[in-house]
């Protein structure tokens, strides 16, 4: 017979988990935009494994996710998620736990709801977020801070001005200035693999050899002067108590592509 999940705690991994069963439903049809964003926003925010389900109970699963706690039958012993990629994988799975169960901002839960924005579970919550205020996911650049994110897009309307936008759990535009090139290369933030990178920052610190260190920031962007055709990167950036930095640079889909440890 199997267990009965209600009332039983969701982790934050659980919570990623159930958001790539969303994005997977997006992306072949299962799910509108609009549903897949509202859905985001609650799977972000549930505390039990009961209000998961409602969200993935109608929905089919994707093969890469069948076994993962969040659609297993007994969720009282479940699989340990695993970072897919390689080369910080070890990295990765160090930190899994320490880092996901204090990346919605500690055991006193988070301000407004918002999960802390440079983990895995603060950018999908904020990709849901955009993509509600926006309609879709494109920018020019995007920088994610543990309580904030700045956003440079087109203003609505006028692909000739920048405008900016601070994000604390609503947008609010501070400024928009002229000379922006109608044809300036944008980057999708739809393209970002968020169980991926959840997994790569995670290990970060580990990986760019400050493992008392954490994230100050990620950047994601186009290279200054790249080709529209040159893909964007994020940069993860990782402060020490003494003030030494490291980043990591992948590509949107948790690729790695190079680690720039402090001297």
């Amino acid at each position: 017979m199997a267990q009965r999940t209600e009332g039983v705690r969701a982790r934050d991994r659980d919570r990623v988990d159930a958001c790539s069963v969303l994005d997977a439903a997006l992306a072949d049809g299962q799910l509108s935009a609009a549903e897949h964003a509202a859905r985001t926003a609650t799977a972000m925010r549930a505390k039990s494994f009961d209000q998961l389900d409602a969200l993935v109970a109608d929905l089919q699963i994707p093969a890469n996710l069948v076994d993962a706690p969040i659609v297993r039958v007994d969720r009282r012993t479940p699989r340990r998620w695993q970072a897919p990629v390689a080369v910080l994988a070890g990295a990765a799975a160090l930190g899994l736990l320490a880092g996901l169960l204090s990346s919605c901002g500690g055991p006193g839960g988070p301000a407004e709801q918002v999960p802390l924005l440079t983990s895995g579970p603060g950018i999908g919550y904020f990709l849901a977020e955009y993509r509600a205020e926006f309609g879709e996911t494109v920018a020019d650049e995007v920088t994610f801070y543990p309580e904030y994110v700045l956003v440079d897009r087109a203003l609505p309307g006028n692909p000739q001005s920048t405008a900016d936008y601070h994000y604390d759990g609503g947008f609010d535009r501070y400024t928009a200035g002229n000379g922006r090139k109608p044809d300036e290369p944008t980057l999708d933030l739809a393209e970002l693999d968020v169980p991926r990178l959840a997994g790569l920052l995670l290990g970060a610190p580990r990986t760019v050899g400050l493992p008392d260190g954490t994230i100050s920031h990620i950047i994601v962007e186009r290279e200054a002067g790249a080709r529209s055709e040159a893909a964007p990167i994020a940069r993860i950036y990782v402060r020490a108590a003494d003030n030494r930095v490291g980043y990591l640079e992948t590509t949107l889909g948790g690729e790695p592509l190079t680690i720039n440890k402090p001297s």
